[in-house]
């Protein structure tokens, strides 16, 4: 008997984390750092890893999702995991503050024929969150993968919004130190210069324990990652 069949195959995009790394940027201000052209500070490391994107996939094929809504999809690494695990109707909204990151990934994800299950809305999330309300149908799936200050506030618009979320949908926070946290102050540490930010632990702290508190969800936690379902 031969091994049995992968849930999951690697995309094609190693191409994009290459590129990624050449890349990468921080520009706060007008200021290019490191020499990239992106709008907003970014680190070539935020993009989903391999394991990462393994997950999304799992989670998206084995519950039966058919919408998925990233917030904070950087480069699109992890959309396009969704995306190849959705039906041939299904649809990937990603939302990201940077146009470049955008235009970046966009390039790898059209190779993909899943890339055109991806729609993308640039801007912030909780402006762009906002905007969805009474717009789009339930998602099946929601990924936060953004800024650890406002993921509280994300967690809870669409946990809050009648017709926001499917029956039965899942809701995962990456909880990753220093993912997708803007820089604090530029600081000079012999050469080169860095950006400094918060890890945001007590942003990541105060929701795992709220979560955990709550009568409302059932959660567990892998790969940095937590899955909330509501509960009942």
């Amino acid at each position: 008997r031969g091994p049995p069949p992968r849930l999951w195959r690697r995309p094609d995009r190693g191409s994009l984390l290459e590129e990624l790394w050449r890349r990468r940027c921080a520009r706060i201000g007008g200021v290019s750092m490191t020499g990239g052209p992106a709008s907003a500070y970014a680190r070539a490391e935020w993009s989903a890893t391999d394991e990462r994107c393994a997950l999304l996939h799992l989670l998206a094929r084995t519950g039966g999702a058919k919408r998925a809504l990233e917030i904070g999809s950087f480069c699109g690494a992890g959309a396009l995991a969704l995306a190849e695990a959705l039906p041939d109707d299904g649809e990937v909204l990603a939302l990201e503050l940077d146009e470049f990151s955008v235009a970046l990934g966009r390039k790898f994800q059209v190779k993909s024929p899943a890339g055109g299950k991806i729609r993308t809305a640039v801007g912030r999330a909780a402006e762009t969150l906002r905007d969805l309300i009474g717009r789009e149908p339930p998602f099946d799936m929601v990924v936060v993968d953004a800024d650890k200050e406002g993921a509280r506030q994300y967690f809870d618009l669409v946990w809050a919004t009648p017709g926001f979320l499917s029956e039965g949908a899942i809701v995962c926070v990456d909880m990753t130190p220093f993912k997708g946290q803007a820089p604090l102050r530029y600081a000079k540490f012999g050469f080169p210069y860095r950006w400094e930010a918060a890890s945001g632990q007590e942003h990541i702290d105060a929701l795992r324990a709220m979560v955990s508190e709550s009568p409302d969800y059932t959660a567990y936690e892998l790969g940095n990652l937590l899955i909330v379902r509501r509960s009942g």
